[in-house]
């Protein structure tokens, strides 16, 4: 509850390079050229600055990248928000190439931060309570 130091590990969603980090801020570019303008990029939001990687490092889908937080922006409570970029542009949800993690497929809500992640019949609804319902982790 609330803004607290979590044990647990963002992992990579994909392989490719770290191309930028900031405060919450860490760019994972999936062609690794470094260059979040070019290709595919994934952008995770409220990532602590605590064993967080660092720019340049090599990643494969899976290992670990830091720890949810609160840092990068206003935020009641620990957890990460994740989007995506082609060639510097922000790419919806819901846009023309669906936005598929580890099974899951992104879709747009009726309202902001009301979107949901669907895997065959489960869905799963954003909630900006922090309910144990949205949690999502690899085992």
């Amino acid at each position: 509850k609330g803004c607290t130091l979590s044990n647990e590990w963002v992992v990579s969603p994909a392989s490719g390079v770290i191309a930028r980090t900031g405060v919450g801020i860490v760019v994972l570019d999936l062609d690794g050229d470094g260059n979040e303008w070019t290709g595919w990029n994934i952008l995770m939001l409220h990532v602590a600055e605590f064993e967080r990687v660092v720019v340049g490092t090599q990643v494969n889908a899976g290992d670990k990248i830091g720890h949810p937080s609160c840092e990068g922006g206003i935020s009641t409570g620990t957890h990460v928000h994740i989007a995506r970029k082609y060639n510097g542009e922000w790419v919806l949800a819901d846009g023309p190439i669906p936005f598929t993690l580890d099974g899951y497929v992104a879709h747009n809500g009726e309202a902001i931060y009301k979107g949901t992640l669907t895997q065959g019949n489960e869905v799963i609804t954003a909630s900006t309570s922090s309910s144990a319902e949205t949690r999502i982790q690899r085992p």
